[in-house]
């Protein structure tokens, strides 16, 4: 076992506080990290000294071993500051919870010797993953790597050889140290620049025979690690916890384009090319009526968000019980809502913005394009997501991830 370091703990509502004391400067430096493609290491080092990553690691390694809840409202605060930030934190402090799925031997390679190391992640199963003495050689490029220029280790999403004969593949995570990976600076995008989703490349990389998790022991309430540290929190279904964290960087892209929108418009005047110059732009109905609907899907959004995380908390973690079909649809079929409603809500907002507006360093154009880029990942797809929901309530087998 790995040694245990002595950290002290911090409340929830410190932890909210600090995230809230954050955004100043993570708003500071979201044109840098779009320019550069990445995010800032003075931002992640604010982060890790907030002890933000510590929220949903293990308390064996110095974890907090908090909720997911207080998770998403310190991501809400600095997704309204950059939804790129927002998305990268959301990984690094979510990767946690996914390396405490893990087998103990694991979790003690990657926290014994430095209980602040955070990971980055690619997770769709690529590559070639074949077993050899010892372990498994894998070769490969692995995309949408969000974080890779910041994290220390790299989850790979793999098919990792049938143990026995007959046996299909069985898709899951191994990792890697950032240093054994090549990361090509590919990431040249219109949304969520500053994510710095890379490719990362193996080559004919060996990785410990231990390094194993499958898509199906973290879809259980049973992973190998969950057995270790025995608390409800690591019970939950991957796609039943992870998502919401990403998702999360959309509404505070709204949230803060909001907000902006609103101050930014309170002494402006029209210049006089379509309508009479001279008039205050809070005053026309059209505007006001773009505002309150984006401020309603912000409402609706949330509203969304924190009552299924509290209902899955309050069965998976209160009362120990397992997250069952219906309720793992209705937090699939929530993720994917409040993006939509985000989108709607930054497309009222941008329709208003004018000709300013189209600037870059303009911050409702940049979380109109952020929002329409978390939109497009396939965690998010409306069309899928809701067909499946719709498949479950009319009786059907549910065809989809959940």
């Amino acid at each position: 076992m790995a040694t245990v370091q002595k950290f002290d703990d911090v409340s929830r509502e410190e932890l909210i506080r600090r995230a809230a004391a954050l955004r100043p400067m993570i708003a500071e430096y979201a044109g840098e990290a779009e320019k550069n493609n990445r995010i800032p290491d003075e931002v992640i080092q604010a982060m890790r000294e907030g002890d933000f990553f510590r929220i949903l690691q293990p308390r064996r390694y110095g974890g907090l071993e908090y909720d997911l809840e207080t998770v998403v409202r310190c991501l809400y605060e600095w997704g309204s500051a950059d939804a790129s930030t927002g998305w990268v934190a959301a990984l690094a402090v979510v990767h946690q919870w996914v390396f405490a799925q893990f087998p103990i031997e694991c979790q003690d390679e990657i926290w014994g010797d430095d209980p602040g190391a955070i990971a980055c992640g690619s997770y769709a199963p690529a590559g070639e993953c074949v077993a050899v003495d010892g372990g498994f050689r894998i070769a490969g490029e692995y995309h949408f790597t969000s974080g890779a220029d910041i994290a220390d280790w790299i989850l790979l999403g793999v098919f990792f050889p049938p143990e026995k004969e007959g046996d299909k593949p069985a898709p899951g995570f191994t990792y890697a140290r950032k240093e054994e990976i090549e990361i090509l600076d590919n990431w040249k995008v219109m949304g969520l620049a500053g994510t710095g989703s890379k490719t990362v490349v193996a080559r004919d990389l060996f990785v410990p025979g231990y390094r194993r998790l499958t898509f199906a022991e973290l879809a259980s309430d049973n992973s190998p690690g969950c057995r270790v540290h025995g608390n409800n929190l690591y019970r939950y279904p991957m796609l039943s916890f992870v998502p919401y964290t990403i998702a999360t960087a959309a509404l505070g892209a709204l949230n803060g384009a909001l907000e902006d929108f609103t101050a930014s418009v309170t002494g402006r005047e029209t210049r006089g090319a379509v309508v009479l110059g001279g008039l205050k732009v809070r005053e026309f109905q059209a505007v006001q009526m773009r505002v309150g609907k984006a401020a309603a899907n912000l409402k609706a959004a949330r509203a969304m968000l924190f009552e299924q995380i509290a209902r899955s908390h309050e069965k998976m973690v209160v009362r120990g019980e397992m997250l069952d079909l219906a309720d793992r649809l209705d937090n699939r079929v929530a993720q994917a809502k409040m993006i939509e409603l985000a989108v709607e809500g930054l497309e009222e907002l941008f329709g208003a913005v004018g000709g300013q507006g189209i600037n870059l360093s303009n911050r409702v154009q940049r979380a109109w394009r952020d929002a329409h880029a978390i939109a497009h990942h396939v965690s998010f797809n409306w069309d899928a997501i809701s067909s499946m929901y719709g498949q479950h309530l009319m009786g059907l087998e549910p065809q989809g991830q959940y």
